[in-house]
């Protein structure tokens, strides 16, 4: 049977306080709580990888610190409740679900062919409570992994999702005398967080991190028209940061209707990259700028290892050009079939996504590009994750992508996933699958919503022991001091963003 998020994912915060005495006289060790019996048999069951059984028994816990009373105590159980779904929710098939759902999808295909799409390195699965959970998106990385299959599925829907869109942009010929940056955009969005108040506690502070545009190279004339309700906002990291944020506190006994919205509004002008490089012409890093050190040092999920450094390596071999082992390691990433990957699960475990398409080959848009950042510090070469959104007509979405920075040029893109569609494409021929793949090498469309320079940019002002999702900020991040449930997950539904050209 499926499993569903429960309707209180529940999370933690505080430690146990132990009276110590420092007398000769002995003291009576207080007896232990309904809660802190709770909280330590989660605790094991959660040391011994059995997160349904842990969270049940964090869930537990914190009905009963409420009931006494103890708040540190409610706070930490329900922390620790919301990691441990955080470990499983992705993964809701046992095998003879997921058996019956590849039945499903693939009717056609032999017995043992499916039965080949089972194991875990070739389907992401884990195990929980003795038992073996499938992700929720193998039936599509499937696909992604297959191209007969996939060329299959866009054949029979008569297009193929991105390449048909953008071939005309990354085949297209540059605008002589243009320079770098070309065919401007201007776009206008919109971003509205409408949560029904009904859940909602009555009482406390819901603080909330909104993300908005930044200033880049390619991003630029950012205004922020508004964001409402405007008595609530705090701060802003403003259009010049790292990251685009408005911090907002809201009183909830303030919320008197039936909705609680909160609005933005924004506009900017987004420009297509096109870089013609001359690997000669490559300049010499200044290995003492601040720059160059901030983006060739370790990130959370940029990490730099060294089995990280001896891939780069093997992928580079003699080449000592910047810029031509950056084409190396961006032709050996775009060679990994796309694959969705549980990053909720990496978060709360503490995997980098880097070190995880390094060791498994699964990633999407976003471990592509923290991969391609890893191989690219490690070799010395600053580069970056970039995201916000991709705003492809009939397919927008959230997105991540790459840059790195060569000496004279600037900071070059390059977004491995938008170029793996070439090979979803059910008529293009080779080459124009080459020359797509090409493009992206070195080149961007403007078809972007940029939010964050980098991944894993700390929220401004820190949320403290929080447990969120934070390496990336597509969507509100928010702490509630009185809520019983989870608010990151609560509001994804409540969420929508519209970009649109002005």
């Amino acid at each position: 049977m499926k499993r569903r998020l429960p309707a209180t994912i529940l999370v933690i915060l505080a430690a146990l306080v132990l009276a110590a005495g420092c007398t000769s006289v002995e003291k009576a060790t207080p007896a232990a709580s309904k809660g802190d019996t709770l909280f330590s048999k989660a605790e094991g069951e959660f040391a011994a990888g059995n997160f349904h059984a842990a969270e049940k028994l964090y869930t537990g816990a914190y009905a009963e610190y409420k009931a006494a009373g103890d708040a540190a105590g409610a706070r930490k159980a329900l922390n620790r409740a919301s990691t441990a779904a955080r470990m499983t929710i992705e993964f809701p098939y046992n095998r003879t679900e997921i058996t019956a759902l590849i039945d499903e999808a693939f009717p056609d295909l032999s017995a043992e062919r499916k039965a080949g799409f089972l194991p875990c390195n070739r389907s992401q699965c884990i195990t929980s409570d003795g038992e073996v959970w499938y992700f929720s998106h193998t039936i599509q990385n499937i696909k992604s992994h297959n191209m007969d299959l996939m060329r299959k599925a866009t054949a029979e829907k008569g297009e193929t999702p991105f390449f048909d869109q953008l071939e005309p942009v990354a085949l297209a010929p540059p605008v002589e005398g243009a320079g770098s940056y070309q065919n401007p955009v201007a776009w206008k969005g919109t971003e509205v967080l409408s949560i029904p108040a009904k859940d909602l506690p009555r009482t406390g502070t819901l603080r909330l991190w909104i993300p908005l545009p930044v200033e880049t190279e390619s991003q630029r004339n950012v205004t922020i028209e508004a964001v409402e309700p405007a008595r609530y906002v705090k701060s802003t990291t403003g259009t010049g940061a790292d990251i685009g944020l408005a911090y907002l506190e809201i009183p909830l006994t303030e919320v008197t209707g039936d909705y609680l919205n909160v609005t933005a509004q924004f506009a900017y002008t987004q420009y297509e990259q096109r870089f013609l490089i001359d690997p000669a012409k490559v300049g010499t890093y200044d290995t003492n700028d601040p720059e160059y050190r901030k983006y060739t040092a370790p990130g959370r999920n940029i990490a730099l290892t060294p089995e990280m450094k001896a891939k780069a390596l093997a992928i580079v071999g003699n080449e000592t050009n910047p810029y031509l082992q950056a084409e190396k390691i961006y032709w050996h990433v775009v060679s990994h079939p796309y694959s969705n990957v549980p990053h909720v699960r990496l978060n709360a475990a503490g995997t980098p996504e880097s070190v995880y398409m390094l060791e498994t080959g699964f990633g999407d848009c976003g471990t592509q590009s923290m991969y391609f950042a890893a191989l690219c510090r490690s070799l010395g070469i600053p580069a970056r994750a970039i995201g916000g959104y991709q705003l492809v007509p009939g397919y927008e979405g959230t997105h991540f992508w790459s840059e790195y920075y060569l000496p004279g040029y600037g900071w070059i893109p390059n977004d491995v996933t938008i170029a793996e569609g070439a090979e979803w494409s059910y008529n293009a021929t080779d080459d124009e699958r080459y020359q797509y793949k090409a493009y992206y090498a070195s080149n961007l469309d403007p078809y972007r919503y940029i939010i964050q320079k980098d991944v894993d940019i700390p929220l401004v002002p820190d949320p403290g022991d929080a447990v969120m999702f934070g390496m990336v900020v597509q969507s509100p991040k928010a702490v509630c001091d009185t809520c019983d449930t989870d608010p990151e997950f609560a509001m994804l539904d409540d969420w929508k963003v519209t970009v649109e050209k002005a």
